[in-house]
């Protein structure tokens, strides 16, 4: 192939690349702020597990307890914290009488951790629709109500909502855009929302689900072995027949998902692999993609500056410059279009892309090591085994009697979801 048709292919993959994700955008559901009467809103119970989140717990708590909303509570599960967690939620309770504060049970061998502090918390829960959210998690004060009142008026009987991402650190912002953006291209006409199409899949930070349609598909029991538990337990569901679907949520609540790159390397090997199927010609695929498309104009762009300094190629380089214009130009259009659902950065990181590409090709390298190595993940204090079945390799206890067990999902393939506990 000609040094053209290289940089044409190129410029086709990030028009392609660009294209789906403002595709994606076109067919979002958005929240209008509207409300429903104040007595045609159910009883709602908010459940937040909880694992070693003394850092972020409290912002969590307090946000959801200060809602404007006329009939919830707020059930917090301590899931067997070696921090400041359990005292946190008991102080935060003890201002709140509708918070309540359950102390986790010990994991049953199989079980992820999270599934089973779900299921401890579920049964301390009295209302009609249940909302699953997690610590890292910071909400608006109608939260409750913009999103049971859209779910109510779509006849949804289980919605997601897409959170605003907070990034702080460095590693976050040179992660996470490349990450969280590429994840936008997996569904980009929107199909979870089709009641006819069998995909499926959930942001987990934020599951609002009707009671008896969680009690009648087996609930967190159902995935009690699931690495992406979020997915799978939106999978179960509409396989059942139900109608699910997801929505922007930058009304809604935002979150910090990591805050330092030892914390962010755990978080994402523990689950990356998983989200493309355990499959290597997935592997294979994405990281291609992610090379080519975020990272194939900026190594173009060094190029042609390079001729135009030594004055090279002098009859092709106007039409090399001109198609890595166009590149650069797409590139950025999607970098300020995902953008929206950042907090944190800005138009100078656009130019950390390269960086982050190989970032996460490292992480999706190291992720699927792991899986096929047969090595274990830590997070939070557990360590775990992923198996390619994407389910966990049941385990004996450690030597403080913990489970040895996995963690949940972060994100479906190509499609962004929540961090866990």
């Amino acid at each position: 192939m000609t040094l053209i048709g290289i940089f044409l292919l190129n410029t086709l993959l990030v028009l392609m690349w660009t294209g789906l994700t403002f595709l994606f955008f076109a067919y979002f559901r958005r929240l209008q702020g509207r409300s429903l009467p104040d007595s045609d809103l159910p009883f709602i119970s908010v459940i937040v597990p909880a694992r070693n989140e003394g850092g972020k717990i409290r912002r969590c708590l307090e946000s959801l307890a200060r809602q404007n909303y006329p009939n919830y509570e707020v059930i917090a599960v301590d899931d067997r914290s070696v921090d400041d967690t359990g005292a946190i939620i008991a102080e935060v309770a003890s201002r709140y009488p509708h918070v309540k504060c359950v102390r986790g049970q010990d994991t049953p061998p199989g079980w992820i951790g999270k599934c089973n502090a779900l299921v401890t918390a579920q049964k301390h829960a009295s209302g009609k629709w249940f909302l699953f959210t997690d610590a890292d998690t910071c909400h608006t004060p109608d939260s409750l109500r913009y999103s049971v009142s859209y779910a109510l008026a779509n006849n949804a009987e289980l919605i997601s909502f897409m959170p605003v991402q907070e990034l702080g650190s460095f590693w976050e912002k040179v992660v996470m855009p490349v990450l969280l953006g590429s994840f936008l291209c997996g569904d980009p006409m929107n199909t979870i929302n089709d009641r006819t199409n069998d995909r499926a899949y959930a942001y987990g930070q934020y599951i609002l689900v009707r009671r008896d349609v969680y009690e009648s598909v087996g609930g967190h029991e159902a995935v009690h072995d699931q690495i992406l538990d979020d997915i799978s337990f939106a999978r179960v569901v509409k396989g059942h027949g139900y109608h699910i679907m997801a929505a922007d949520g930058r009304l809604l609540y935002r979150v910090r998902m990591y805050t330092n790159l030892q914390t962010l390397w755990q978080g994402w090997t523990k689950n990356l692999y998983a989200l493309i199927e355990c499959k290597l010609l997935y592997l294979l695929i994405v990281i291609c993609l992610i090379n080519t498309a975020l990272c194939g104009p900026f190594v173009q762009a060094g190029l042609v500056t390079g001729w135009w300094l030594r004055g090279e190629i002098a009859h092709d380089l106007p039409t090399l410059t001109t198609l890595t214009g166009i590149q650069l130009a797409l590139l950025l259009a999607w970098y300020r279009r995902t953008s929206q659902h950042y907090i944190g950065v800005g138009f100078r990181h656009f130019f950390l892309l390269p960086f982050g590409c190989l970032t996460v090709t490292v992480l999706y390298l190291h992720s699927a090591y792991l899986v096929l190595s047969g090595h274990k993940v830590s997070w939070k204090g557990r360590r775990y085994t992923v198996n390619t079945s994407k389910s966990i390799e049941p385990e004996g206890t450690c030597s403080t009697g913990s489970q040895l067990e996995p963690l949940d999902s972060a994100f479906v393939p190509l499609t962004p979801t929540d961090s866990g506990t």
